[in-house]
């Protein structure tokens, strides 16, 4: 779970990094995009992982599917990795550059 927890923490960190490259890119503004990008994968693993995959995990666990159960708790960082996509494609990407 430390393991898990750390990953989490590089693609949110990664998430920042690549939605402000991309705002600077289009002259958007660059800060608060970076935290739409850390935002958009932080808040979908939080929610995803103490609201849906922590009860299926305890379930799993009490039924001694420890390794069915680390799947399931390693949903949410794809979940929100694919969420950060989504976001950046639809919101981000489309953006027009402007001409400072």
């Amino acid at each position: 779970m430390v393991l898990l927890g750390l990953l989490g923490t590089i693609i949110s960190m990664f998430c920042s990094v690549w939605y402000y490259r991309t705002a600077v890119a289009k002259g958007a503004p660059a800060i608060q995009w970076a935290i739409v990008g850390f935002m958009s994968y932080f808040l979908t693993n939080l929610i995803w992982t103490f609201w849906v995959t922590k009860p299926i995990a305890l379930k799993l666990m009490a039924q001694g599917a420890g390794g069915k159960a680390g799947m399931i708790s390693s949903s949410g960082v794809l979940l929100g990795a694919l969420v950060a996509w989504l976001i950046w494609s639809q919101l981000l990407n489309k953006l027009k550059p402007t001409v400072s």
